[in-house]
């Protein structure tokens, strides 16, 4: 009987304190707002993915009406505002972003996500919201851009 009772509390102890412990944060993904450009100009976005470092386009996107990405206007300033998921950018790939209106290309590489872990304190308290990665920077036609951390994004000049 009392090694059935120390079993049992040994589960439960490795349970718990097997609960405890890091985790990684969900992946980032990169927004960008857009500066000089006219609504019109930003109708139409064609994203191209890349392999990260190779010139292999994986899948190539077209927002327009159909499927729109909607940016709100502050000044000469566009930014996101509604949009699906695959507008955004992530870190495992490269981008050419055209937007044909505009007539303007920009070419993004070396997207560089800092992983984070975030921590759980036991086994009813799980919850990952709020644990997400950072994107530090990247290149935007071979220069280098610093991203504003929250929301991860950088900003487009006409």
């Amino acid at each position: 009987m009392m090694a059935r009772c120390a079993i049992l509390f040994l589960m439960i102890a490795a349970i718990i304190f097997s609960s405890c412990g890091e985790y990684p944060c969900a992946k980032a993904e990169l927004g960008y707002n857009l500066i000089g450009f006219s609504d019109a100009e930003s109708d139409t976005i064609v994203i191209r993915r890349f392999q990260k470092n190779s010139a292999v386009i994986i899948d190539s996107i077209l927002f327009n009406e159909n499927n729109p990405v909607r940016f709100h206007r502050y000044g000469d300033t566009l930014v996101m505002a509604a949009f699906l998921s695959t507008a955004l950018l992530q870190s495992d790939f490269d981008y050419q972003l055209f937007f044909p209106g505009a007539v303007r290309m920009f070419t993004i590489t070396d997207i560089n996500e800092v992983q984070s872990y975030g921590k759980n304190s036991g086994p009813f308290n799980t919850s990952k919201i709020g644990c997400g990665n950072q994107i530090s920077g990247c290149k935007v036609d071979g220069q280098p851009v610093n991203t504003i951390n929250f929301p991860n994004t950088i900003y487009l000049r006409k």
